[in-house]
């Protein structure tokens, strides 16, 4: 009988709180998007932005160098050969393929285009 006496007091107990204590959560429903209010354009060319004057050229410079990576431990091979007299460039690379092969790109350039022939040698 106590049990039953002490759980409906609880009942009581808990409804006073709850009436009291009302949850409340502030939910708002979602609103519809609303337009823009400012409409964007993409920005047009100002006559200013174009540029009608022809850019310098000058002329290339000599040079030399070469050089190579043989890294044992992870077994990469890699070099590269470039000279250039300041009108024809030309040279080569080399590059250890995964597949144990080298590519070999040997080029030139003499002002008309990149040319190049590629080789591979086991």
């Amino acid at each position: 009988m106590k049990m039953q006496v002490a759980a409906a007091v609880a009942v009581v107990l808990a409804a006073a709180l709850v009436h009291a204590h009302p949850q409340s959560y502030n939910y708002e429903p979602p609103q519809p998007p609303q337009p823009p209010q400012q409409t964007y354009l993409a920005p047009q060319p100002q006559p200013s932005d174009r540029v009608d004057e022809v850019v310098e050229q000058h002329e290339g410079m000599p040079y030399d160098f070469q050089w190579g990576v043989q890294d044992e431990e992870s077994g990469n091979t890699f070099s590269h050969v470039e000279n250039s007299d300041g009108q024809t460039t030309q040279g080569e690379y080399r590059v250890l393929l995964p597949d144990g092969r080298t590519q070999v790109v040997k080029f030139f350039d003499n002002g008309d285009g990149y040319n190049a022939e590629v080789t591979y040698e086991k």
